[in-house]
């Protein structure tokens, strides 16, 4: 396994840490630039202090149809913060979706998150 910041193989095991919801977390040294991280540097989750189970849970929530304050409300946390976790797996995107090939077709599909501009317009 590679060193996400200078991208060489000499990486050591450096500890674990056990986080809030009692999973336990690998970390990592890296020899050449000295530079610690751990399993989750680079991923969706790195830096996120709410459990993995939570955000997997508000995601599979969202992918099944569920709006994004009704997933909001049933976790106890703010409609913001799940659109926010969205964002982040969002931003991951290129490294798990394979690249289209050339001159095929993308398509894209979205959900009911709406956002009002200005003022209400008829859907014509």
């Amino acid at each position: 396994m590679n060193c996400p910041y200078c991208d060489q193989p000499n990486r050591i095991k450096y500890g674990s840490r056990r986080l809030k919801d009692g999973t336990t977390v690998q970390r990592y040294l890296c020899k050449n630039c000295q530079k610690r991280s751990n399993e989750r540097t680079g991923s969706p989750m790195a830096k996120l202090r709410t459990p993995v189970q939570v955000v997997s849970q508000a995601l599979k929530m969202r992918t099944e149809g569920l709006g994004i304050r009704a997933t909001a409300r049933v976790l106890d946390k703010s409609h913001s913060t799940v659109s926010c976790w969205e964002q982040r797996v969002a931003d991951k995107e290129k490294h798990w979706s394979a690249e289209a090939k050339a001159g095929g077709d993308i398509t894209v599909e979205g959900d009911e998150l709406y956002t009002r501009v200005g003022q209400n317009l008829s859907p014509l």
